[in-house]
């Protein structure tokens, strides 16, 4: 194993040539006041130490009492290096301090080599010395503001989607080219766990931080509020980005854009089923963009700016609300408008690998063929839900950020919070009591998620409950809905029984798809659980 020890010195004192380093290569140093800290590698770390002294460093006018030096036997340039990457991107996640860092541009180091195994060890020693607040390391990686953070180093297809974006922007080959056409968004595709999500985040910190677009009107869309509490609380930790940037589709109406993003752009809303409330909201907002009665958001972001990117996936459309994905493109693939296509192929969430996506929407929606195995995936159905709760304790222990989530085929217990909603076998359990941060939430471990807070986030293990709305009927070979068990009214209103099946599947395949070490399926309706067993192991 490589050696690697931290060292501490008196930054103020200005005798650099006084410290003994135990390995005199390549190093990491930090550099912190308390409350501010500078992460930086570099091969001679008393002359880089006189440099951040002068003015126009970046460092220049902190008063930094401390530094504290990492050293290995096996430190070259390249481990540094990824090093510094991934301690900015962590240190900056765990917030126990501000991190100065406004470094941007990530070349990425693939773990291969025996040096980065000590990396793992490094975080302790920071505990140890004081310089981090999550004692545990898999904490930091679970948290939003890592996962999600503007400063991930991206895959090369996440790079070239970038890239593509950006020069079709500055290229202005979507605005519209003669009289009476319109400018064309810019789609970008992908399945769940393709990093839509982080090509986002990023595209808007790209442009937000250069200097041709300083001046531009620029918005972060999310239609969900769950995840839209999510992206706020990362970038109230990235300087240059505030809270107020990730906005909802009604705010993006309400002014005028030069660039809107709009993650999640399958969740745009229409009047169907969005309730008396928002249903009025929708209208007033029509009337004073001067538009049609029957227009949704998608449309007032068309009408609200210049450029647009749409994040989109159709699959992950669980409710009548949501636009439907035929209307979603009818309104861009048109005569006057069309889209510039971007897609993202690569399965950056899911260990399972890139087959298990549409492996999960095969066998729910009865297209699968023979059963698929996946080496290195955790996947299995259970036929005891105490037996899974169990392990999801275990796993929870283990790596955190383990949830149960269900679909709506238990009421919800509003006037008697103190009763469980859901009671299978010998346990007993409740719905999520709150939508945003709800995996902040320690309490979220004895409750269960709904569609309406888990999408577009990640889990480590994602706990499906099929409830028994859902039942594999024997004569007729098919998955079909019990409508005495489903509970979701959102869903329901005025909705067909063959869409009702398709939003329910959509549903459980969505929660299918956010476990990124493994999905644990455990099923109320014994022929589904028959039927399930011949495409998960048991």
């Amino acid at each position: 194993m490589a050696e690697m020890e931290i060292r501490t010195f008196d930054y103020s004192q200005n005798n650099y040539d006084s410290w003994i380093l135990p390995f005199d290569y390549h190093c990491l140093y930090i550099l912190e006041n308390g409350k501010e800290a500078y992460i930086g590698e570099t091969k001679d770390v008393r002359q880089r130490s006189e440099e951040h002294k002068r003015e126009g460093d970046v460092c220049f006018g902190y008063k930094f009492p401390r530094i504290h030096v990492l050293t290995g036997k096996t430190f070259e340039e390249t481990p540094a290096k990824h090093f510094e990457t991934l301690l900015i991107r962590l240190m900056r996640a765990d917030g126990k301090f501000r991190i100065l860092n406004s470094r941007t541009e990530w070349q990425h180091y693939f773990r291969k080599n025996e040096f980065e195994l000590c990396f793992d060890r490094i975080w302790f020693q920071l505990e140890r010395l004081g310089l981090v607040c999550h004692k545990d390391f898999q904490e930091v990686l679970n948290l939003s503001q890592y996962k999600f953070s503007p400063n991930v180093p991206l895959t090369q297809a996440q790079h070239d989607a970038l890239t593509s974006i950006v020069h079709t922007i500055d290229s202005q080959e979507t605005l519209p080219h003669k009289e009476g056409f319109l400018s064309r968004p810019i789609l970008v595709s992908g399945d769940p766990g393709s990093g839509k999500t982080v090509v986002a985040t990023s595209l808007f910190y790209y442009l937000r931080t250069r200097e041709p677009y300083k001046n531009w009107k620029i918005g972060l869309v999310y239609a969900s509020s769950a995840t839209r509490d999510e992206i706020q609380e990362v970038f109230k930790t990235v300087p240059g980005l505030k809270k107020k940037d990730v906005i909802s589709p009604i705010a993006a109406a309400r002014k005028n854009y030069d660039i809107v993003i709009c993650d999640e752009a399958h969740r745009l809303r229409r009047a169907k089923n969005a309730g008396r409330y928002y249903s009025n909201r929708l209208k007033g907002m029509n009337r004073i963009l001067g538009l049609d009665e029957s227009c949704d958001e998608l449309d007032w972001i068309l009408k609200c700016s210049k450029y647009q990117i749409l994040f989109y996936d159709a699959k992950q459309s669980v409710c009548p609300s949501d636009i439907p994905s035929e209307d979603f493109k009818a309104r861009l693939y048109t005569r006057q408008r069309g889209v510039r296509p971007i897609e993202l192929k690569e399965q950056l969430r899911i260990r399972a690998g890139s087959e298990y996506v549409p492996y999960i929407y095969d066998v729910l929606f009865q297209k699968a063929g023979k059963a698929k195995s996946f080496s290195q995936y955790d996947f299995r159905l259970f036929e005891s839900f105490d037996e899974m709760y169990r392990q999801m304790k275990e796993k929870e222990q283990a790596v955190g950020l383990c949830r149960l989530c269900g679909g709506y085929a238990w009421k919800w217990n509003k006037d008697t919070p103190e009763e469980a909603d859901i009671h299978i076998q010998n346990t007993s359990i409740w719905w999520n009591r709150q939508t945003g941060g709800w995996l902040r939430n320690p309490g979220a471990r004895e409750e269960m998620g709904s569609i309406y807070t888990l999408p577009g986030l990640d889990l480590n293990y994602a706990m499906v409950v099929i409830g028994p709305e859902v039942f594999y009927d024997v004569e007729s070979g098919c998955i079909k809905i019990d409508m005495s068990h489903f509970y979701d009214n959102k869903v329901k209103l005025n909705t067909s029984e063959e869409d009702i099946r398709r939003f329910v599947l959509n549903t459980y395949a969505v929660f299918m798809t956010r476990g990124i070490i493994g999905t644990y399926v455990y099923a109320c309706d014994e022929g589904l659980r028959s039927y399930l067993r011949q495409y998960i192991p048991v």
